[in-house]
């Protein structure tokens, strides 16, 4: 068995093999699953450093991270050197044979970059990670919910377009796009004082605290995705967890919807939501946002 695409086939490994085990899902079907979705996934892929999460016996015999650039990888998959002080040779995944690919290598989750090859010390795009505190996930994701509010709120007040990704697991990515005039430490800088800020007016609520034991039962956002190497789960990767929920884009107005869960978006209903709703990141590039107006305009905050 094998997808063609373009100019590459691909021959399918072991595609009875059940992956997640609670669900029966095989790699079959999740082969199936990245071919499907591998055109929304691949604008966020493109020139981006990517590691991916391997579960090659499925997820209940545990898996490994991946970033280098392997020896067997074909010819037509590209590559490039990154990193700080240690450099790794990370794959690059520019179209929907390389998604394919990558998922019959065994990979569940893609986790990219906020760069692209091109102005790799410049991101273009912000990322804030809303974590909840332990506990029931109706009650953690009611507070995930509100902060997401309160933040899109700043946001559109420092004129910076934001957008929603659940995470998958347990919280929410609110997505910032750039123009990618900044370098890493401004974005940084940037997102840091925008996390600042929505904790010091809600401080009952929300922390910048890493510790676990100095959150209290606030929920935590987490800026630290806003560094060079930093890596944030890809849209639309599935997560090896139970239930192979995704980690989906979704629109501002579905946060409205008690029912919604982190990790509430699973394989075999995706693609069915995209032929209701389409993408809800089809704008994501239209508009973005400019790292020195957003400092500007916050410097009149408090």
């Amino acid at each position: 068995m094998e997808y063609v695409f373009v100019d590459v086939a691909i021959a399918l490994s072991n595609v009875d093999r059940v992956m997640f085990p609670d669900d029966g899902i095989t790699k079959g079907e999740l082969l199936a699953y990245y071919r499907d979705v591998a055109a929304l996934m691949v604008p966020e892929l493109r020139g981006r450093p990517l590691s991916v999460v391997r579960y090659t016996k499925g997820i209940d015999r545990g898996g490994f991270f991946q970033k280098h650039y392997q020896k067997h990888f074909p010819a037509w998959l590209d590559h490039v050197e990154a990193g700080g002080k240690t450099r790794v040779d990370y794959p690059i995944v520019d179209g929907p044979a390389g998604v394919v690919y990558m998922a019959n290598q065994g990979s569940i989750e893609f986790h990219i970059w906020t760069s692209r090859r091109d102005e790799l010390h410049r991101p273009d795009m912000l990322v804030f990670d809303l974590d909840p505190p332990d506990g029931p996930a109706d009650v953690q994701f009611d507070l995930v919910r509100r902060a997401a509010v309160v933040l899109r709120e700043l946001l559109e007040l420092l004129g910076l377009p934001a957008f929603a990704k659940l995470t998958g697991s347990r919280g929410l990515h609110v997505i910032v796009p750039l123009d990618d005039a900044a370098a890493f430490d401004e974005a940084g800088a940037l997102a840091t004082r925008i996390g600042a800020l929505v904790c010091r007016r809600h401080p009952d609520q929300l922390t910048m605290e890493f510790y676990k034991k100095d959150r209290r039962g606030r929920l935590f956002v987490d800026v630290m995705r806003n560094a060079i190497g930093a890596t944030l789960v890809a849209p639309y990767s599935l997560r090896g967890r139970p239930g192979a929920p995704v980690s989906a884009p979704i629109a501002w107005s579905e946060l409205d919807d008690p029912a919604l869960r982190a990790d509430g978006i699973r394989l075999r209903e995706l693609r069915s939501r995209i032929d209701r709703r389409g993408d809800p990141w089809r704008d994501l590039r239209a508009l973005p946002g400019s790292v020195a107006g957003a400092l500007r305009a916050l410097h009149s905050m408090k």
